[in-house]
């Protein structure tokens, strides 16, 4: 027997949890009293339930496995919901562990008393209230299964703080696990087959379902087999490393010129684990397959096929688990490698691309003041190595050139922390120092503008606190820059609310909370203050850069948000 706190945080060490974000109140002391006698679950202290959340699906997003967060009742759980929300738009699994008011006091008007569980309904695949402490290590097990399962989701576990003491019995839990995948329908998987290889122009669109699927080897053999380019959105940047030479950038938002050439021309439009969604698509048939084309989806989650475009072939099925068979089909009919129909095709490829890069590199090499960001981009990728994890938050700066290729390469998967389409400001940047608790032998880096960094910087006492050395760069241009664009090409310039006139010092800020800090005006110093960061997180600390930019935009921006 054992108070049910305890058995709780017992379930997290057979779920093989690593780390509990949060922060204790009265209604949640017996699991963190639990959590001192367990040492293999760290407890990560932020200061402030939103971070908790993000950080708990910046862990998801870069393993795989749910992130944990714990909040006491009332203002600890609602603080906990924007980063919820984006967990669940994103389809990165969560468990939420919140306490509320004794169940003896319940519907009396207590302390922080509210419907937790109601309030997170929309937001969670699964929100349950418990109110016996007998079948708490059940709902405990259910919940581990239903954010692991199928499409991955948060699901919020409401308790009252009497039933965290009562005494109650553990033995033989048996861990749920990763659940097996599902493999498609056959007919869907032939007729899928049957177009790709009469293909005379195929695309490939990797979404974060290839990555949530860990099908990155398929995705890889199944672009090569077919000679095929690869497109991905923000969410399944990695699936392909971005020096591939199938690799073809972005969509929507992140368009360049190659695939707005490669999107409108391609017969057969394979998508996997992608929705079209606003920032991909505008809502504009430009930034969609061409009518005529032959769209084939594959996503994990029926209600997603023809979500946003009706396809011709919808499959529902694991990626990796399709993508296999796919292979497998495909290797039956015609052994080989590409058709060599496909090399004028991925010859002219190869010259967009260089020249894409040219581009990038005369966008960046100015020594203007403000600084182009594209420069920071730039040279901050020839300072972090290729394996280091990247988190890229909302903005036209941070998310549409950090976010965009080739402005700034991926190369590997699941190394990104990336908003889902619900779009919070701070919510990558936040969760970056989770990056370093996943991969501690790689280095962090995370691109945020000034008006994001300032709804989370706190987060830089519990980066420092808990020993997790990343590098926030600022890119500040003094303003909420997508909004100041929207007023200044839909409303003629009348700018309000949208430009700081008095902003902080963020160098001193990060020094206040026992970080690196530096300021950067002079392109000349982007490097060397970028060596300076490594150098300091080498030695266990936290760094920030706040790097003065000028308000440019990318064409692939400017043009999307024209159409709006």
């Amino acid at each position: 027997m054992m108070n049910a706190g305890r058995a709780i945080v017992e379930v997290l060490k057979a779920e093989r949890v690593r780390a509990v974000f949060g922060i204790p109140g009265g209604h949640t002391l017996p699991i963190y009293d639990a959590l001192y006698d367990t040492p293999e679950i760290r407890h990560i202290l932020v200061r402030h339930e939103q971070v908790a959340a993000n950080m708990a699906a910046a862990y998801a997003q870069l393993t795989g496995e749910p992130g944990v967060c714990c909040a006491t009742a009332g203002p600890g759980a609602t603080n906990l919901v924007s980063g919820i929300a984006e967990a669940f738009v994103g389809a990165l699994p969560i468990v939420i562990l919140a306490g509320r008011g004794p169940a003896m006091t319940s519907h009396k008007g207590a302390s922080q008393e509210i419907a937790q569980e109601l309030m997170f309904r929309p937001i969670t695949k699964w929100s349950i209230r418990v109110d016996r402490a007998d079948i708490l290590i059940d709902i405990l097990r259910q919940a581990f299964t239903v954010a692991r399962s199928g499409k991955p989701g948060p699901v919020l576990v409401d308790m009252p703080r009497d039933l965290l003491v009562q005494e109650i019995s553990f033995d033989n839990y048996r861990p749920v696990g990763k659940p097996p995948g599902s493999r498609g329908d056959p007919q869907g998987l032939r007729a899928a087959v049957a177009a790709l290889s009469r293909a005379e122009r195929p695309l490939l669109i990797a979404g974060g379902g290839v990555i949530a699927a860990g099908a990155y080897a398929e995705l890889r053999q199944l672009a090569e087999r077919l000679g095929a380019p690869v497109a991905t959105t923000l969410a399944g940047r990695g699936s392909l490393p971005d020096d591939h030479h199938l690799a073809a950038g972005g969509l929507g938002h992140h368009r360049t010129s190659l695939t707005k050439r490669l999107l409108p021309e391609a017969d057969v439009v394979l998508g996997l684990g992608c929705r079209f969604e606003d920032q991909e698509t505008n809502w504009t048939p430009t930034y969609l397959p061409d009518p005529a084309a032959c769209y084939i989806q594959v996503d994990i989650d029926p209600a997603e096929i023809g979500r946003s475009i009706v396809p011709q072939i919808g499959i529902v099925g694991d990626i990796k688990l399709v993508l296999r068979d796919m292979l497998d089909l495909l290797q039956a009919a015609a052994p080989g490698a590409a058709p060599t129909s496909a090399q004028p095709r991925l010859q002219q490829l190869a010259r967009d691309k260089e020249q894409l890069e040219s581009e990038a590199r005369r966008m960046a090499s100015p020594d203007q003041r403000p600084i182009h960001p594209l420069r920071v981009l730039r040279e901050a990728r020839e300072v972090f190595p290729r394996e280091t994890s990247v988190a890229i938050d909302v903005g036209v700066l941070a998310q549409g050139m950090g976010g965009a290729y080739p402005y700034f390469k991926i190369f590997e998967p699941r190394s990104c922390i990336v908003p889902s389409s619900f779009y919070g400001m701070g919510f990558a940047a936040s969760g970056l120092p989770v990056a370093k608790l996943v991969y501690p032998d790689r280095p962090a880096l995370g691109f945020v503008g000034d008006g994001s960094f300032q709804m989370i910087s706190n987060v830089l006492p519990v980066a420092a606190e808990c020993g997790l050395p990343v590098t926030w760069c600022i890119l500040d241009d003094h303003a909420l820059g997508s909004i100041w664009d929207g007023q200044r090409n839909a409303f003629k310039g009348r700018f309000i609310a949208t430009t700081f006139t008095v902003q902080p010092d963020f160098a001193q800020i990060a020094h206040a909370c026992q970080c690196h800090g530096e300021k950067v005006e002079n392109p000349a110093q982007i490097r060397p203050a970028l060596e300076r960061a490594r150098a300091a997180n080498a030695r266990g600390v936290p760094a920030v850069i706040d790097f003065i930019v000028a308000k440019e935009r990318l064409a692939g921006s400017v043009e999307f948000f024209a159409k709006r």
